[in-house]
């Protein structure tokens, strides 16, 4: 597993918890305003860190933590992503996960054997449209069998969407809602123009207003337990 960054403090990426953010190297999506650009770049991160490092650190803030965040890139491409969980939850942290849904197995495996305690799945637009802005291939079955997988899954969870033009709108909310109907949570998150993969993308598309972002947030919260709005700092 190459992990390409680590945030050592975080009091927002687990809710309620204080955490400690690992963040793996590669994923298989090209978003454009995706803020990781580190960490999908071919070529990998100049400074990786060692999993034992890692390991290490996270051993020295056993009782000073509550939770592990595994987040990316896309941490469910790496094979050795269960055992490095296994080493974590010995510690006695909470794990969350941060995924795309793309690799529904890897997921399944994970909750399955009890290896995480929170799950975090980012939907980027329409399941049935992520190529080719989003990705090189069609995903749609497995980001459908992954939102199942979460949702009877018994786990604490939420699914998020960044919004902005082209891959969001009122009929694409309607899609999104209506796949995770009865989630426990729904974050519709505010796009940020800073720091983005690809910055000449936004020259042609934008945001979407706070005030259309309320208006989505008044149409999710038909269909799902919680929505709410982050919005850009």
């Amino acid at each position: 597993m190459i992990i390409g960054g680590l945030n050592k403090c975080s009091l927002i990426d687990y809710p309620g918890k204080i955490g400690a953010v690992v963040f793996t190297y590669g994923c298989n999506l090209t978003c454009p305003y995706c803020h990781n650009a580190g960490l999908v770049n071919d070529g990998g991160p100049e400074t990786p860190y060692a999993v034992d490092e890692v390991l290490g650190f996270l051993q020295t803030r056993v009782g000073r933590l509550d939770a592990v965040v595994v987040s990316g890139g896309e941490p469910c491409l790496h094979s050795d992503l269960p055992e490095f969980i296994r080493k974590v939850k010995e510690m006695g942290f909470l794990v969350k996960l941060d995924t795309n849904g793309s690799r529904p197995a890897m997921l399944k495996s994970l909750m399955d054997e009890g290896l995480l305690d929170y799950v975090a799945m980012d939907i980027k637009a329409d399941p049935a449209a992520y190529m080719p802005l989003l990705s090189r291939r069609p995903m749609e079955a497995e980001l459908k069998e992954s939102v199942s997988a979460i949702l009877h899954s018994g786990l604490p969870h939420e699914f998020r969407t960044t919004c902005t033009s082209p891959f969001i709108d009122e009929a694409v909310l309607d899609t999104i809602t209506g796949m995770i109907e009865g989630a426990e949570l729904y974050a519709l998150q505010e796009f940020n123009p800073k720091h983005t993969l690809n910055p000449d993308f936004f020259d042609v598309y934008e945001g979407i207003s706070p005030e259309l972002l309320k208006r989505f947030k008044c149409v999710a919260e038909e269909k799902v337990r919680r929505c709410v709005l982050r919005m850009a700092s």
